[in-house]
């Protein structure tokens, strides 16, 4: 009787130890995936961080030339930066769309040509008559990096008058797009005028 209750006892603690390694492989599983299942939370939270927040922004007022013969502005020039934290945008990936009280600019005039120059270059690009264009005073690459000032130069296909106004919608590959719009002044006499200032 003793020796049936022995082997009884051992039965009894073998269900026991199985029971406890089957429940531990369980809790294994469902911490796993609980860790997996988080973890491609944060990676989803992350990319939709990034998709939301502006990767760029304006450093500045825009500036305008004007025709003073004609008394109409013929190129605008918007300067951009990074935000902070922002990491580096390929230009040449970068949608620019522009649309003007005149209309929006066709498709052949959308097509982003990257023509990378200094400062000193700004006014030549200007004179070459592009229609966009990105000129940067940094890294002569498509990287719009930290610390970097580029200018986008649009040339509309027909020139704003006074009253008229000009929309600007530039779109990296990552983040959300910068829109601007601005109003052209009615006074159009000075070669350069601030667009914000109007003046």
């Amino acid at each position: 009787m003793a020796k049936l209750r022995g082997i009884v006892g051992i039965e009894a603690a073998i269900v026991l130890i199985a029971f406890v390694l089957v429940a531990s492989a369980l809790a294994f599983v469902a911490i796993n995936m609980g860790m997996f299942s988080a973890q491609k939370s944060k990676e989803v939270m992350a990319k939709a961080y990034d998709t939301a927040t502006r990767a760029i922004d304006v450093a500045g007022d825009a500036l305008a030339h004007v025709d003073t013969t004609a008394g109409t502005v013929d190129v605008v020039v918007l300067p951009i930066k990074l935000t902070g934290g922002a990491a580096p945008v390929d230009l040449a990936n970068t949608t620019v769309t522009v649309m003007t009280s005149e209309g929006e600019l066709d498709a052949s005039l959308k097509n982003d040509t990257v023509v990378l120059a200094t400062t000193s270059d700004l006014s030549a690009l200007i004179a070459s008559g592009p229609k966009i264009a990105w000129a940067s005073t940094g890294n002569k690459n498509s990287l719009l990096e930290p610390g970097e000032i580029v200018y986008l130069v649009v040339r509309p296909g027909t020139a704003l008058p006074a009253y008229g106004w000009i929309q600007i919608e530039v779109k990296p590959p990552i983040g959300s797009p910068l829109v601007v719009r601005y109003s052209i002044p009615p006074v159009l006499t000075y070669t350069w005028i601030d667009l914000v200032l109007g003046q």
